[in-house]
């Protein structure tokens, strides 16, 4: 089964390079340019993994992961944040949401992929039996 990836950022051009770059390894990207378009894009494909962007129009970020975490479908879904914001503060923030990595811009999309790869594999893999 083919992992599949949901962008969400307002900047077009960014969400194509980003879909070039991770469809280059095979995996599926849908792209969302709002938050809204994002929640309801994550409900109904159920991606391996959501590149969220914090800085956006509308409805930002934050509450675009505090939905999808409050949600019993999106709860489980990795989310990596891609953001200009690179104050710890922010990046804190974000893990205590649920974040499972924070990546800021301009970043190096060799190590975006490798991320992405790595918990997307992390995600799929089973769990240990409990002692």
């Amino acid at each position: 089964m083919t992992a599949s990836a949901l962008v969400v950022d307002d900047d077009r051009l960014l969400l194509r390079l980003i879909e070039l770059n991770l469809g280059k390894t095979g995996i599926d990207v849908l792209l969302a340019e709002s938050g809204r378009e994002a929640i309801r894009l994550a409900l109904e494909k159920k991606p391996d993994i959501i590149l969220l962007d914090i800085m956006m129009p509308m409805m930002d970020g934050y509450e675009v992961m505090r939905r999808l975490k409050a949600a019993h479908e999106t709860r489980d879904i990795p989310v990596v944040m891609l953001t200009a914001k690179s104050n710890p503060a922010d990046q804190r923030k974000c893990e205590e949401m649920g974040a499972v990595a924070y990546i800021t811009k301009p970043f190096n999309l060799e190590r975006l992929r490798g991320t992405v790869r790595r918990i997307i594999r992390e995600a799929s893999e089973p769990l240990p039996p409990a002692d």
